[in-house]
């Protein structure tokens, strides 16, 4: 039997919080990996960004495959599935991870996680795409990242590559400014991201919206009025899309039956998950399985 998603968590340069390496570097890590295949599904306990310089390259999260072409970076979130794939051994680039702990030391960038659409895989695109940011370039700054993170002198390197990160993260934000909602307010953003983490975390105890809801302090009609401007679906789809996300990776990544993970997924019976699912994804658990086999 598979073992369930193995959950990947930062384990290097602690003190540090970040690491930067350019696709060979990374290529040869993968190659060392021990306990889980980096080409398998796997959770990632920490923020992931791939930045392509020569490619194309394909990568998967969440069952989705993303195509990034020389310019493009693709933004993963803490909590996220995802795989790389043998491609990666012809590209070029970057890849950056690091701890929440990192991107919040400093007040500007705890609000930039905050606002940051590309990390919030529910309210857009994960991509920004060379085109989108016309003669700018997140490479370059990936490129000035990776010699910071290299160089063995130590002074203030935390503080320059804080400071290099904000400055790319803003970049994508502003690359991305006219596909996104204008006019939402920053305590919005919050209460969204914090009724997400509560979700991530509570979806087996409840899937009520209204009991999230009251968790935050806030009426079900601004939590679900919050919701539908920036995603476009009700709070009771915004959970069940979430669900459905989280069956979807036992089902792919486990040899666990259909009843094991109904109960694993806050399902009472087998047949409410299946009911469930075929709703929501338009097949049966068992058949989705079998296209992943």
């Amino acid at each position: 039997m598979k073992k369930e998603i193995p959950n990947i968590t930062f384990d290097k340069n602690q003190d540090l919080g970040i690491e930067v390496m350019n696709f060979d570097e990374l290529v040869e890590r993968l190659g060392h990996t021990k306990g889980h295949s980096p080409y398998a599904v796997h959770r990632i306990q920490f923020f992931l960004i791939l930045m392509i310089n020569k490619g194309p390259y394909t990568h998967f999260v969440d069952f989705e495959s993303f195509t990034l072409t020389e310019g493009s970076t693709l933004f993963i979130s803490k909590n996220q599935v995802h795989h790389f794939t043998e491609g990666l051994k012809a590209c070029k680039g970057f890849c950056i991870i690091f701890k929440y702990k990192f991107i919040s030391s400093a007040p500007l960038s705890l609000e930039l996680l905050k606002l940051n659409r590309i990390f919030n895989y529910h309210l857009g695109n994960p991509i920004v795409h060379q085109h989108e940011l016309k003669d700018d370039s997140l490479i370059k700054l990936g490129a000035n990242l990776h010699y910071e993170y290299s160089i063995e002198n130590s002074f203030a390197k935390i503080e320059i590559l804080n400071a290099l990160l904000q400055v790319l993260l803003l970049k994508a934000e502003r690359a991305k400014a006219a596909q996104t909602v204008s006019g939402v307010k920053l305590h919005c953003l919050d209460v969204i991201n914090t009724f997400k983490n509560r979700l991530e975390k509570d979806y087996i105890r409840t899937r009520n919206s209204r009991a999230y809801a009251e968790e935050l302090l806030v009426s079900y009609k601004f939590l679900n009025d919050i919701i539908k401007k920036l995603t476009g679906k009700t709070a009771k789809a915004f959970i069940d899309d979430y669900v459905a996300i989280e069956v979807k990776r036992y089902l792919v990544s486990t040899a666990l039956s259909i009843k094991e993970i109904s109960y694993k997924t806050g399902f009472d019976e087998p047949s409410n998950l299946v009911k469930f699912f075929k709703k929501n994804i338009g097949v049966t658990p068992l058949k989705f399985r079998q296209q992943f086999q």
